[in-house]
């Protein structure tokens, strides 16, 4: 999976592209840990470019939905394709986080 960012006043915009697996997860939390350890916790994740994710990715994103709001920031998901939506909503994931459109939508939301 690749991972590219830029800073958009004081959030962080991540667009990944590839499958989120075991593989992908690892690089997202590590991508995700030197965030924090910036001290960086309004986040967003674009994920048009992701087919695919799993069990492990959802709990990525669940700790670092956690770990940003602890801090008074927050993790907004962008663009899920609809295989990735549909997981969301199987396990509830969308109810717990905020799902946008575009990524001028979550920048707004902040």
């Amino acid at each position: 999976m690749n991972i590219s960012e830029r800073k958009h006043d004081g959030v962080i915009v991540f667009v990944l592209d590839g499958r989120i697996d075991s593989e992908g997860a690892q690089s997202l939390e590590e991508t995700l840990q030197r965030c924090f350890e910036a001290g960086d916790y309004r986040l967003i994740l674009d994920l048009a470019g992701v087919p695919y994710i799993n069990s492990v990715a959802l709990r990525t994103l669940a700790e670092a939905t956690l770990t940003c709001r602890a801090q008074g920031g927050d993790v907004k998901l962008v663009a899920l394709q609809p295989k990735v939506r549909r997981v969301l909503q199987i396990v509830g994931f969308d109810r717990y986080s905020a799902i946008y459109d575009t990524q001028e939508a979550a920048l707004a939301a902040f």
